[in-house]
């Protein structure tokens, strides 16, 4: 019998402190891994917010699972990676959080408005020639080279082969330089 002060905790409560701890932890282990998956999708913070909860309640949601899940960080990420497409289909685009952040970030290094201008537009340059490549090319290349993924996380997170992504990766790069070589020649001919 326990006396007066003292707290007898039952084995359910022990085991959900437990999974508690095993969850916080999953979260500060791979809250920044999540976001950047989330946003390179999404391109909005507000927005990879909320795609990366979504991707740790899903994970709270198969707590079962857990002792299944090898590698937590690429389960997570691909689930992110799914969350924030299906976002993505949804809603409408909407860039004008990053536009503004962009120029106040170059503003608060003291750049002009014309150096402004030139980068925002070549900015949207390159994004409206990474936009016309093929999905399969154009996923990897943002998440190797816009989210800094290495060809492993990669390949764990769209479930393809390693030798895969580096392909998809080099023939989305030439693509680009070939896009935008026969737009600067264009430009010279005019």
């Amino acid at each position: 019998m326990a006396e007066l002060g003292q707290v007898v905790l039952s084995e359910p409560m022990l085991i959900a402190d437990t999974a508690a701890e095993e969850f916080e932890a999953t979260v500060r282990e791979h809250a920044r891994a999540v976001y950047k998956v989330a946003y390179s999708v999404v391109r909005n913070a507000h927005d990879a917010e909320d795609v990366s909860q979504e991707a740790f309640l899903r994970f709270l949601k198969h707590r079962k699972r857990w002792p299944e899940i090898r590698d937590r960080r690429a389960w997570l990420s691909k689930t992110a990676w799914r969350v924030a497409l299906d976002l993505k289909r949804r809603a409408p685009e909407l860039a004008l959080e990053d536009a503004v952040e962009a120029v106040q970030g170059l503003r608060a290094q003291g750049a002009s408005a014309e150096h402004i201008a030139a980068q925002r537009q070549t900015m949207s340059l390159l994004g409206r020639l990474i936009a016309t490549l093929p999905r399969d090319l154009r996923e990897v290349l943002l998440l190797s080279t816009a989210e800094e993924l290495n060809s492993v996380e990669v390949a764990n997170l769209l479930e393809i082969p390693e030798g895969s992504v580096r392909n998809r990766l080099m023939r989305a790069r030439e693509m680009l330089r070939e896009k935008l070589s026969a737009l600067l020649e264009r430009k010279h001919e005019r």
